[in-house]
């Protein structure tokens, strides 16, 4: 397996990306309600996982990072013992195998969207078909490409830098200036990014700076329900936020609930 992008985003990753409003609250809430084993792709560092496994339910988090791994274990070692198990597994989620299946899987925070082409889309799918029992729930959310958020990233030139924000570094006298150049490939259906981290000292001076880049790929209602449904996948919901909203043409988010029907292909 090749290294993950996301290897020199740890140590910064939950200072930068800190969620969308309620989706914490969401997926734990799901995981509670039906008290599941619960598969969660593109762990990350622990953000929904801990706090399902605090809540009492027991996890396995995938993720192919060892840096962003590493740190979920950091973390959840310092909150100690949880009602709720969690299992770490380094591994691809286009292509794994984890010898067990759950009644949910999740993929928060738009994980979905770095999958990149069609053909790993299409794998992720079907591995998370295997992975669940008859009836069990898969949920996901992703980015919903409306004409004006497209048409800002086609007027940016490529390259163009745009302040994102600041933020302090605990324990320290520094802070993290965040600024980031995205534009889209609209042929690929992908956003490209590159984002510059500088750690700045109280007298303004860069102590620290690296350039990161983060790709994600967009799909429209349409082609994500053909998707779905291409894997043997039931719809049963798609929400427009994370209170579970009816999903019009002004949502911002896609949250998608879908079933391995009772009776259907084998996994």
């Amino acid at each position: 397996m090749s290294e993950s992008p996301y290897e020199l985003w740890a140590d910064y990753y939950d200072i930068v990306h800190t969620g969308l409003p309620g989706e914490a609250e969401f997926y734990v809430g799901q995981a509670v309600r039906t008290r599941a084993e619960t598969l969660e792709l593109g762990c990350g560092t622990g953000r929904i996982a801990i706090p399902m496994a605090m809540s009492g339910v027991n996890v396995v988090g995938l993720d192919n990072s060892k840096a962003m791994l590493r740190q979920c274990r950091e973390k959840k070692r310092r909150i100690g013992p949880t009602p709720g198990r969690l299992r770490l597994v380094e591994g691809d989620m286009s292509d794994f195998d984890l010898g067990q299946v759950f009644d949910l899987a999740v993929m928060p925070y738009r994980a979905f969207m770095h999958l990149l082409t069609p053909e790993s889309r299409a794998s992720c799918l079907a591995c998370v078909y295997r992975h669940l029992r008859p009836g069990g729930l898969f949920i996901l959310n992703v980015w919903v490409p409306r004409e004006r958020d497209l048409a800002a990233h086609r007027a940016r030139e490529r390259g163009t830098i745009v302040f994102a924000g600041r933020y302090p570094l605990a324990g320290t006298q520094r802070e993290l200036a965040h600024s980031v150049a995205a534009w889209c490939d609209e042929e690929r259906q992908i956003l490209e990014e590159q984002h510059q981290l500088q750690e700045v000292d109280r007298r303004g001076e860069v102590t620290y700076s690296a350039i990161l880049p983060m790709q994600r790929a967009w799909l429209t209602p349409v082609q994500m329900r053909r998707l779905l449904e291409t894997q043997h996948f039931a719809v049963d919901a798609v929400f427009g936020d994370f209170e579970c909203a009816p999903y019009t043409a002004e949502s911002t988010e896609m949250i998608w609930v879908a079933s391995r029907p009772a009776t259907g292909p084998l996994g």
